[in-house]
């Protein structure tokens, strides 16, 4: 009778057979991740940490990697688990108490002051930038710009440069501009009240 070899495959780890009667196991890497490499092999790619997937690379091994945020999307890994969230998802208020305010892209304005409010557009500032200015105190506000810009209201366009501006003419007037060239082209995408275009 043939003598047969037995592998407790449950502590030896992974069996091959080489073709002539002979078996034999490789131990493997408690908690790793185990795929068909070249030639058929199985092989491991390791342990993987929080957050970590195996992902697929054209003709080559898959990896072991994390997935990477984009704009507006914050990746969070934890123990067997991935939480995928939007962030920034919408602007930031600020409440204008002074005379005077630097803006800041995409970030929205409440113009609070019983004298007038002068909110000042930054002098950089990206394609698709968006601004915002609510009238809240009874001194309105005014919308001055820096040298080289120019806001499009409708058919309107303000002067170029820093003698240009757009302002309230009641306490609770508003506006939402968008920035359509860099640094120096804005238009008006909303607006509430009868604004003074200089």
């Amino acid at each position: 009778m043939a003598t047969q070899n037995v592998i407790n495959l449950k502590s030896a780890g992974v069996p091959t057979y080489d073709g002539a009667g002979t078996f034999s196991a490789s131990s493997l890497t408690q908690h790793s991740t185990l795929v068909g490499g070249a030639a058929s092999a199985i092989v491991s790619l390791g342990v993987a940490t929080n957050g970590q997937l195996v992902i697929g690379s054209t003709g080559a091994q898959p990896v072991l990697a994390a997935l990477s945020s984009g704009a507006g999307i914050s990746v969070t890994n934890g123990a067997g688990t991935i939480t995928v969230a939007a962030v920034g998802g919408g602007t930031t208020w600020t409440d204008v108490a002074g005379v005077a305010q630097a803006i800041v892209a995409n970030n929205s304005y409440t113009a609070n002051n019983a004298g007038l409010v002068t909110l000042t557009l930054p002098v950089a500032m990206v394609y698709g930038s968006v601004v915002e200015i609510c009238g809240k105190g009874a001194g309105g506000w005014l919308l001055a710009q820096q040298a080289g810009q120019t806001i499009y209201y409708g058919s309107s366009t303000t002067t170029p440069g820093a003698g240009g501006s757009i302002a309230s003419t009641g306490q609770y007037d508003s506006i939402k501009i968008v920035c359509t060239v860099a640094d120096t082209t804005f238009t008006v995408i909303a607006a509430v009240g009868n604004h003074t275009i200089v």
